[in-house]
């Protein structure tokens, strides 16, 4: 790399040479020897200052341009100079200033361009379930049959439903009223069924199966769902330019998934007592055999007590019909519980707060839009000068 008496050299050389001086001339303008002027145009000696200024006076053309190099450098050998930086960035203290209030002043006026939206909230509690009797005897039954008799509210992962099409479709179809009393569906409040600005052909056909499908994306982004898995407390947001529908919307889905719960386990509940009356006929069946069976060995042979080998075969057919029997016995007690539980209208999930329309909107947060981007113009600027240094 060329030290700065080389390049420096280098140029009064070049000068000279433009200019077709000789190097006794320019000596003896810079009061210097012929050989010194020769030393400095190749670098070998370091240009005295009087002899520069010198030359800068019988040569007014000349100049030195001095390199970027020899300022001094906000960052050499991996060590920030902090008294440096605080004052390239105070010189232009002004430039700063300037940039960081337009970029505050853009990011109010970007906020005012953001449509207001307000969030409502409904909150949803798991309710205990209570614990029946003879339910172990049950489960263990199915299971030897294949049947899987689970707690039915484990089955339910509720975000899952709130998010689901069958909750949107009924959201999407269904008509809110708005803070004006007017009664209006979200696919008319957001203006899907519009024709878009870019649409040049006269001839636009609205396609409703592709602005409904929209919709329901659209409707995805509106709906928040949070579940704290110590307390199974579950949170639904709603967020929507209106107060009311938000919080009209909440609540609906709210009580639908509330209604869809208790409906899928009515249905479970049915499906087991259907499982258990099944059960009940065969093992029915099976009792009255074994008690046939039993008659009859007991009619065929009367003095079985006496015999070792007929009082064996009499045991096993008396412990038949009684496992028979016992089984029969379960079965029955079953069956009356499942079908109470069938008719059982207590809820699985309990709302614990309805939603109310919201008084104050939730976005856009105009403080926070202030705040970044006086940042951000701060930054910009600040970064921008450094460079430019």
């Amino acid at each position: 790399m060329e030290t700065k008496k080389e390049i420096l050299g280098k140029k009064i050389k070049r000068f000279r040479l433009v200019n077709d001086i000789r190097q006794e001339d320019m000596a003896d303008k810079m009061g210097v020897s012929r050989a010194t002027l020769i030393n400095y145009e190749k670098g070998y000696t370091a240009v005295n200052f009087d002899a520069l200024d010198r030359l800068k006076e019988a040569y007014p053309l000349f100049k030195e341009d001095k390199s970027e190099n020899d300022k001094p450098k906000i960052i050499e050998n991996n060590i920030i100079d902090f008294r440096l930086l605080f004052k390239v960035l105070a010189s232009n203290i002004s430039y700063i200033a300037f940039t960081t209030i337009f970029a505050g002043f853009f990011g109010i006026l970007l906020s005012f361009s953001i449509s207001k939206s307000y969030t409502a909230q409904i909150s949803l509690y798991p309710a205990k379930k209570d614990s029946m009797q003879g339910l172990g005897q049950l489960q263990s039954i199915a299971a030897n049959f294949g049947v899987n008799t689970a707690q039915k509210s484990n089955n339910f992962n509720i975000p899952d439903v709130v998010k689901s099409r069958l909750i949107a479709n009924k959201v999407l179809k269904n008509s809110w009223q708005s803070q004006n009393k007017e009664k209006i569906n979200l696919i008319q409040m957001w203006g899907l069924y519009k024709k878009p600005w870019y649409t040049l052909s006269k001839k636009f056909e609205i396609d409703s199966s592709a602005v409904f499908s929209k919709a329901l994306n659209k409707f995805n982004n509106h709906i928040y769902v949070s579940e704290d898995q110590i307390t199974g407390l579950i949170r639904i947001d709603t967020q929507f330019s209106d107060p009311f529908i938000s919080a009209e919307i909440a609540n609906f889905i709210g009580d639908n998934v509330q209604t869809y719960i208790q409906k899928e386990n009515s249905a479970q509940s049915k499906k087991e007592k259907l499982f258990i009356s099944d059960r009940l006929s065969i093992v029915r069946n099976e009792l009255e055999l074994a008690e046939l069976e039993l008659k009859k060995f007991k009619e065929r042979n009367r003095g079985y007590e006496n015999s070792p080998e007929l009082f064996m075969v009499f045991s096993r057919l008396f412990r038949e019909s009684e496992a028979k029997k016992e089984v029969y016995m379960t079965l029955q007690q079953q069956l009356e519980l499942a079908r109470i539980d069938e008719v059982k209208q207590s809820p699985i999930l309990h709302i614990l707060d309805h939603a109310v329309p919201p008084i104050e909107k939730s976005s856009p947060n105009r403080i926070m839009f202030l705040v970044v981007f006086l940042f951000l113009g701060a930054s910009y600027s600040s970064l921008k000068t450094l460079f430019r240094y």
